[in-house]
């Protein structure tokens, strides 16, 4: 694989990597890492906005 691999895809395997390390944490028994995995996802939010349309 080339690097111009990772600088065009580079979104999607980010967010490939949250989905797996989402599910491998919920799988888990402790509170620990879903609270730390949930100031990632709250960092990640910040930094790219959210998209979501908002209920009225």
């Amino acid at each position: 694989m080339e690097a111009s691999f990772f600088l065009e895809n580079w979104a999607s395997l980010l967010i490939a990597l949250l989905a797996f390390a989402k599910v491998v944490v919920n799988l888990t028994p402790t509170e620990a890492d879903n609270q730390i995995f949930g100031y990632i996802d709250m960092v990640i939010t910040a930094i790219t906005g959210d998209r979501r349309k908002k209920k009225k």
